[in-house]
């Protein structure tokens, strides 16, 4: 098993509402990186497995541990998370091949930061940051919401011009 440093940067993927059911399958969604999986949480779907994209994705709970596992081109990669800790919403990078938590803060572009309240009720966002100078806002959204549930459901709105996932992912530091 590699360790990883868990001091979470953040960095931005494309994607959608927040009270809509889990669903089973991951939801893939665009990010500056290429496309991501967004995984259902393991608590809400239980233990399985699943086939998007070419890569076989698996949940589970083993030894005290959530496991979330993505088989690709004849390697694994795998994510563990205690089972005492609280749960976590997992996407999978393909072109990278590996795992980073999703937080759940989208980056919005609007055609129009006027009615950025709007667009925060539109998928029961807990609330919102214009950042005029970075031509883009912040909206947070209540843990429990399946943040690219949201983002789909903001790609359809006419205010919305583009919409962005937030991963936390680690700093890597150059070795």
């Amino acid at each position: 098993m590699t360790k990883r440093l868990a001091i979470p940067a953040l960095v931005l993927v494309s994607c959608s509402v927040a009270a809509q059911e889990e669903t089973r399958a991951p939801q893939t969604v665009a990010s500056g990186n290429g496309p991501v999986m967004v995984l259902p949480l393991l608590e809400t779907t239980g233990p399985g497995s699943m086939i998007a994209g070419g890569i076989r994705l698996e949940m589970g709970v083993e030894e005290g541990f959530r496991v979330y596992r993505a088989h690709q081109d004849g390697h694994t990669r795998t994510v563990y998370e205690p089972v005492d800790s609280p749960a976590k919403r997992y996407a999978y990078d393909p072109a990278q091949r590996r795992f980073d938590p999703v937080s759940s803060t989208l980056r919005v572009r609007l055609a129009d930061y006027e009615r950025l309240g709007e667009v925060v009720a539109s998928v029961g966002g807990s609330g919102a940051k214009h950042y005029p100078a970075l031509g883009f806002a912040l909206l947070r959204l209540p843990s429990e919401a399946n943040p690219a549930t949201a983002a789909r459901t903001l790609a359809d709105d006419p205010l919305v011009v583009k919409v962005e996932v937030v991963l936390e992912e680690p700093i890597r530091v150059p070795q």
